[in-house]
């Protein structure tokens, strides 16, 4: 979707939350916000995404926001004819954002004649009742997916942290702290500083949210890639992944600790389905490749 530049953040982040709440879906496979951001702002053929991301249909739109006033058009495209399934634009307050990611959710699953198991369920249920904190949040989200430790990463870390000021008990505020704490880790922060910073907010999170796939991911990663405790970090990894089948960063890192418990042959197959997830995401490749040097499948690996 796209959006004026002093809003980008907020187009940014209805796109990513309507991926995720369609990620959670039984029977649809969308591809992860890696692979879906590369063609933003692109004028590329609609077709051309569908290959790319392997996926029969795809969602465009943009996003508008006037202070506290939202206008969002959104269509639903099949990539084998150009023809669009479905279309609407919404004009709403900003209380309403909501709401508004669940008509849009709901408008594809109708589209697609996909079954729900609850149809009366709320496909996008809120995730903080403070329209302010969720702001702040969609902004640390964005600042975090520049992934720059000098610019962005500190900048993401501060709109989460004032995002909990506005609402203590927003569970993905913690969860956003946590993935920020383990991106710095290693490359530009010290290990033994990152990663418990990253658990504690981890857990944190998990406290808050018990079913929350992206605190689990996060606590899997600091069991997996720092503490060592690869049982443990198998333990919740599998858990996101339940969680949230479509989640490719949990697949992603489930495949980088399986491993080292003697499992190089699911490593491989996880990582396989991380890279269908989110086919453009550099690093799935990078480490798919590696898993398939180890087995000695050199032909694959290249």
């Amino acid at each position: 979707m796209s959006a004026d530049p002093e809003n980008e953040y907020f187009s940014d982040g209805m796109t990513e939350e309507v991926i995720n709440a369609l990620a959670k879906l039984p029977g649809v496979q969308v591809a992860s916000r890696t692979s879906c951001f590369a063609f933003k702002g692109k004028e590329v053929d609609v077709r051309q995404v569908g290959e790319k991301l392997g996926v029969a249909n795809v969602l465009e739109g943009s996003v508008r926001k006037i202070g506290n006033r939202i206008r969002l058009t959104a269509q639903l495209v099949d990539v084998a004819n150009g023809y669009h399934l479905w279309s609407e634009t919404y004009d709403r307050q900003l209380e309403d954002v909501f709401a508004i990611q669940d008509e849009i959710s709901r408008a594809i699953v109708d589209a697609l004649k996909v079954r729900l198991v609850g149809e009366t369920e709320q496909i996008v249920a809120p995730s903080t009742e403070n329209i302010q904190a969720y702001n702040l949040y969609l902004k640390g989200r964005f600042f975090y997916h520049k992934y720059s430790e000098s610019e962005y990463f500190r900048k993401a870390l501060d709109f989460f942290t004032n995002a909990l000021e506005k609402d203590p008990d927003f569970a993905r505020a913690y969860s956003g702290i946590s993935d920020v704490w383990t991106a710095l880790a290693d490359d530009w922060v010290a290990p033994s500083e990152a990663y418990p910073k990253a658990e504690e907010a981890a857990q944190k999170a998990l406290q808050l949210e018990p079913t929350l796939a992206e605190a689990f991911a996060a606590l899997g990663k600091v069991r997996g890639w720092y503490e060592w405790d690869f049982a443990a970090a198998e333990r919740d990894l599998r858990q996101a992944v339940k969680l949230n089948p479509n989640y490719a960063e949990a697949h992603f890192a489930l495949g980088s600790v399986l491993p080292s418990i003697g499992q190089l042959d699911e490593a491989i197959e996880v990582l396989r389905k991380a890279l269908v997830l989110d086919p453009l995401a550099p690093h799935h490749g990078r480490w798919l490749g590696r898993m398939l040097l180890y087995r000695g499948d050199y032909a694959a690996a290249i």
